[in-house]
């Protein structure tokens, strides 16, 4: 099995940033590690009702749509 290129750069990423994952699901970061290598938590869905928070690694992130301040 060929393991995916990380097309962001994990250090990039911080808590409540939008990003889009590779299958084009958008989510927003709500927990960044001290290591970013091993991997983030995440919300997705398009509202409360299915809402749900993942875990997800930096290859699985396709690009920052918005970056939080």
């Amino acid at each position: 099995m060929m393991e995916r290129k990380i097309a962001v750069d994990p250090s990039e990423i911080r808590e409540l940033d939008i990003v889009e994952l590779i299958d084009g699901r958008e989510a927003t970061i709500v927990f960044v590690p001290k290591d970013a290598i091993t991997g983030f938590e995440v919300d997705v869905g398009t509202g409360p009702k299915n809402w749900d928070t993942i875990g997800i690694s930096a290859s699985q992130i396709k690009r920052i749509l918005w970056h939080a301040r």
